[in-house]
Formats: C-alpha cells, sequence, structure tokens
C-alpha cells in the first residue's frame, strides 16, 4: 500500500513538473512575445506540447522496471499531473491575441 502512495506522489510531482516547465519555456514565451501571434504558431506550440506529454509518460513506461513503487499508480498519476498543470495555461489570453494573415 506504501508504494502505491509513493507511485501516486512521485508521478504526481513529475507530471506537475513537467507541465510547469511547458507553461514557463513554451507557452508563456509565446504569451509574452513581442510579435504578433499566429494560428500556426499555436499549432506549433501545441504540437510540442503534445509531443513533451508523450515523451513524459514513455519515459515513466521505459523506467518502469527500474522503479521501486507501483507502475500503474505512477504513470496515472503523472497523467493527472500533466492535465491538471495545464489548466494554469491562460488559453484564452494567446487565443485572443490571434491575428490571421
Amino acid at each position: 500500500m506504501t508504494l502505491k502512495i509513493i507511485g501516486v506522489l512521485v508521478g504526481l510531482a513529475y507530471g506537475f513538473l513537467i507541465g510547469f516547465l511547458k507553461y514557463v519555456f513554451l507557452w508563456k514565451k509565446l504569451a509574452n512575445a513581442d510579435e504578433e501571434i499566429t494560428s500556426a504558431k499555436i499549432y506549433k506550440s501545441m504540437g510540442i506540447s503534445y509531443g513533451v506529454d508523450v515523451l513524459t509518460l514513455l519515459l515513466v513506461f521505459m523506467l518502469r522496471k527500474a522503479m521501486p513503487f507501483d507502475f500503474f499508480w505512477t504513470i496515472f498519476a503523472a497523467a493527472i499531473g500533466l492535465s491538471v498543470s495545464t489548466k494554469f495555461v491562460p488559453m484564452r489570453n494567446i487565443v485572443g491575441q490571434v491575428k490571421e494573415k
């Protein structure tokens, strides 16, 4: 039981950390850019974001044999952490600045 709880805590921390770093290096940079935001830039950032999500969960999967705690709860919690952390991205502000060409 304790290994499941530790797996959940590690997964949540890992998911939140990667989600926060995505926000800082990808979305915040786009929102604060001096140049105009186009829909192509948003789609490119979304693609990168999805790729980072897949790589994040793939890393947990690849390390499943080396983890001393339960794999299922770790990857499940990491996915929850990634999902919840994306709610902090101010997408309405970013999409509101889009300039169509």
